[in-house]
């Protein structure tokens, strides 16, 4: 049977956020191409839906400030769970053949609605985690300049603009700051409605809310009354009164309403396993089966209206398997073999049960109880008493895969304990305990000291939102967050971590980017926002896609956050966490147009089988799209593609996970050193900050520069492989330098770019030009191109050596060295990449003397002032300093 594409989410306004959609009649497991299918954002999957009296449609593709004060913004991107993630999980994993039916990832763009987030960005090239034809690498986003694309308008209009005007109005908050969205699904802010003032909480208490007479016991065995598990009956009662007086919180509850009621229609989420039920199993199924439970649990609470609630009790049998359709093998029903699906139902059934406890009568509670009981919290138990959890094991559990179970399992036991029978009580209180003591030890370290997540930048998603559920629902449960947050103080930071790793082109899509986001968002900063005081995550989530279909987000957004998150957020920021450095540098947060550079330069290991081989890697966006970007999944049903992080790992053979798949310098012919790759990197910047303005343009000398001695990764000396990227000309173009010092082992060098551009190189192969006028729209349910505004350009200049020259391969770019070991039919794990271009260039050892590259990037600008068409400084690396290039 094939899988069912799921009903596209509905999203109102930023209806862009997501990267993969559903691509029929492929694999799963590998990456798409095409158009957007896999991800989904909301009800709307298929690309920007309508809500009603709303234009369809996203804001135009090249926008500056039009006669409608729209500018561009960016947008999140979605968070990707997948199968054995863990490094060390269980030896080796070997996948079998997955079954043709509905891929669940596809290319590259941006998805819009609320599934998942799309993966790689390279101008266009994703990865995908679905189908092994899954070549998509169209890039794209918005363009350099203009007004309003040709044939697009704004997406929040009508009767929802005009109750979102008036509930601004009532309760004296923000006005929406955004009406539309870009092809990359980035906020187009209307310059009218901005507060430009700093982030704030407007003087009022950030966590304040509605009259609650319960008191906090801060027991794990005296729980407040239902519903407790991430939300409270007098936040419920409150909530209406919360919307008719926030122009946000009325889009989203009119969003929520538009998916329930399109979701309605449907029949129930089929059981589809993918790849096996080892493979990435029901995955999918238990996040769609949550991302409904979610939206009819709402619907029925905010209007009584009992149909949603019946169609809620159909869903939530139909998973129980207690209907003729089949649900379950060998008597199990969510699959236990690949805990992840135990979890996500489990959390869905909970709030299913908890949200509506008092709604239900004693039979439907009943049914639903004994489901969480029997199908997840006692194979629960089984999970952390024997092998089969390898999830909770220390060595495995910096990670999503620990968030999820536990919060899973943690949400499951806290929704039922004190109901039913003793037994049940016990087993809730066992699992209460073992999850909430694993969950601290493991989870809680999945982001490192300075925020950024221990796995991917698309993996952030699933673990911090699994967490924010648990961290949630242990606050609203018990009256405290039961030490989970002492666990890792710095756990907040990973708010910054997400902010930072988007630039306009999408995500830093770094590794593996995970499967379908569905349920999944990044609306847990709103909490963390609420918790910390500080407003600016809150303020830059609320503007994105994937804010609107969550109803999470009803209960975790404090309306009195006011004001624009860019203001006095510095444009730079070096994560130096040696376990996973990285940078990030930009011209302005809040210009489509802006130049983004994201590089990464760490060790190769300890990022539970998620990561490249990848150091020294970067992106580069500019003119609204991306010029450099990743391919992020591989073919994930690949054999032994979650194997191990050694050398000899298959993992490693695989073209979109090998240094040759990478934007790095490739060193004879073969892939960088796991065991001994550990950079020492370098950063400055002179600390500019954004201000309110949303035009705000960097001053000429604003400079931001990162170093790496790669040296180790390639087991040579160090200072023997040193790479800088720098930003020039009031960040208007960025210079790539490598310096490669003299080395009788260093038989040939490869600097390599993997793009979506089409490649023009000059007569001298001095020059390459790079051009992309339209990206694979990630938004639309149907095939189709999305105008970036006209043509834009990047050009490539070399500086020195004298003698390189240019040289490209594709589209589609492929490996120069090594085969893939499980590359023959039927397998082809390689994935064709159709539409990117490797563009490179040979320097030839290092035996005879020192050489140096330099590439300087130039976006060929609107209007390119002399400065711009000047020959940057040629100064060594060991003399950079903020001003060297002056």
């Amino acid at each position: 049977m094939s899988y069912q594409r799921p009903q596209d989410p509905y999203i109102h306004s930023n209806a862009s956020q997501y990267d993969e959609r559903y691509q029929q009649s492929h694999q799963q497991g590998a990456y798409q191409q095409d158009y957007p299918q896999g991800y989904s954002s909301g009800p709307a999957a298929a690309g920007y839906h309508d809500y009603p009296d709303h234009a369809s449609g996203y804001q135009g593709s090249a926008y500056k400030e039009s006669q409608e004060g729209l500018y561009g913004g960016r947008n999140a991107a979605g968070y990707g769970q997948q199968r054995n993630a863990a490094t060390q999980a269980a030896a080796t994993y070997s996948y079998a053949k997955p079954k043709h039916g509905v891929s669940k990832w596809i290319k590259i763009g941006v998805p819009i609605l609320i599934l998942v987030i799309a993966g790689a960005v390279l101008g266009g090239v994703f990865g995908s985690r679905a189908a092994k034809d899954d070549n998509s690498s169209s890039g794209g986003s918005s363009g350099g300049s203009g007004g309003l694309g040709s044939g697009s308008s704004p997406n929040v209009q009508g009767a929802a603009l005009t109750a979102a005007q008036q509930a601004a109005k009532n309760g004296g908050n923000n006005m929406l700051f955004y009406q539309g969205t870009d092809p990359y699904s980035n906020p187009s802010f209307v310059a009218s409605n901005v507060d430009t003032s700093a982030p704030a909480y407007n003087g009022q208490a950030h966590n304040s809310s509605c009259s609650d007479s319960w008191t906090a016991t801060n027991s794990l065995t005296s729980l407040r009354p239902h519903p407790r598990i991430m939300t409270t009956e007098a936040e419920w009662d409150c909530l209406p009164t919360k919307i008719a007086n926030d122009a946000y919180l009325t889009v989203w509850n009119s969003t929520i309403f538009t998916n329930a009621t399109n979701w309605s229609s449907k029949p129930p989420v089929a059981y589809v396993a993918d790849g096996g039920f080892t493979g990435s199993g029901i995955l999918d199924v238990s996040r769609e089966v949550q991302q409904r439970v979610k939206a009819f649990a709402y619907a029925y609470k905010i209007s009584n209206n009992t149909a949603f609630k019946n169609r809620l009790y159909l869903e939530l049998n139909n998973a129980a398997g207690n209907t003729p359709s089949s649900f379950g093998q060998n008597g199990t029903r969510w699959n236990a073999a690949h805990f992840l699906d135990v979890a996500e139902m489990t959390s869905a059934f909970a709030m299913a049960y908890d949200w509506l406890y008092n709604d239900w009568n004693n039979t439907e509670r009943t049914m639903i109880r004994d489901a969480i009981v029997n199908y997840g919290l006692v194979p629960g138990q089984n999970q952390y008493a024997t092998a089969d959890g390898w999830w909770k094991l220390p060595a495995n559990g910096n990670g999503n895969w620990n968030c999820v179970c536990n919060g899973g399992m943690l949400t499951g036991a806290l929704a039922i304990r004190g109901d039913g029978d003793s037994n049940q009580t016990a087993i809730a209180d066992s699992i209460i305990n073992s999850a909430l003591e694993n969950m601290r030890d493991n989870c809680m370290r999945g982001a490192y000291d300075d925020g950024t997540w221990s796995e991917t930048a698309n993996y952030w998603y699933f673990g911090t939102n699994a967490q924010g559920r648990a961290l949630s629902s242990l606050i609203t449960a018990t009256g405290s967050d039961q030490g989970m947050m002492a666990a890792n103080p710095n756990w907040y930071k990973t708010s910054d971590f997400h902010m930072y790793v988007n630039g306009p082109g999408g995500l830093f899509a770094y590794g593996d980017n995970g499967p379908n986001k569905f349920a999944t968002t990044a609306n847990q900063l709103m909490l963390y926002s609420r918790l910390t005081g500080d407003a600016r995550p809150a303020l830059y989530q609320r503007d994105r896609a994937d804010a609107a279909f969550d109803p999470l987000s009803m209960f975790w957004y404090e309306p009195t956050a006011k004001g624009a998150f860019w203001n006095g957020l510095p444009l730079d920021r070096f994560f130096d966490d040696q376990r996973g450095q990285w940078a990030s540098m930009r011209s302005s947060w809040t210009d489509p147009s802006a130049v983004f550079v994201g590089i990464k330069a760490s060790n190769l290991t300890g990022h539970q089988t998620h990561g490249d081989l990848d150091a020294g890697d970067f992106v580069i966006d500019a003119l609204g799209t991306r010029w450099a970007g990743e391919y992020g999944n591989g073919n994930y049903l690949s054999t032994d593609y979650f194997s191990n992080e050694t050398q000899q790992s298959a993992r490693w053979t695989y073209y979109r996970k090998a240094t040759d798949g990478q934007n790095t310098l490739v060193i004879n012919d073969q892939n960088q050193q796991v065991a001994t790759c550990l950079p020492n990197n370098t950063f400055a910047s002179t600390g500019v900050s954004q201000t309110g303005d949303l035009s705000f343009k960097p001053a000429a000398t604003d400079a931001v520069q990162f170093i790496s001695d790669l040296s180790s990764c390639y087991g040579q000396n160090a200072g023997t492989i040193q790479r800088g990227i720098r930003m020039l000309n009031g960040r208007r173009q960025v210079l790539v330098q490598d310096e490669i010092a003299q080395s009788s082992s260093i038989t040939s060098v490869q600097w390599r770019v993997q793009t979506n551009g089409t490649v023009s190189i000059s007569s001298d192969g001095k020059t390459a030009t790079l051009t992309q006028s339209s990206i694979t729209d990630p938004n639309a349910g149907v095939v189709g191109k999305v105008s970036l505004g006209g043509t834009k350009t990047m050009k490539l200049q070399i500086l020195s050596p004298s003698n390189a020259v240019f040289t490209s391969q594709g589209p589609p770019a492929q490996r120069i060295y090594g085969t893939a070991v499980y590359s023959a039919p039927p397998e082809d794990s390689d994935q064709a990449n159709v539409g990117v271009t490797a563009l490179s260039i040979d320097l030839g050892g290092a035996q005879s003397g020192a050489q140096t590259l330099q590439v300087v990037w130039q976006p060929q600008w609107e209007s390119l002032s002399a400065a711009d068409q000047a020959t940057p400084k040629s100064v060594p690396l060991s003399q950079w300093s903020l001003t060297s290039h002056n």
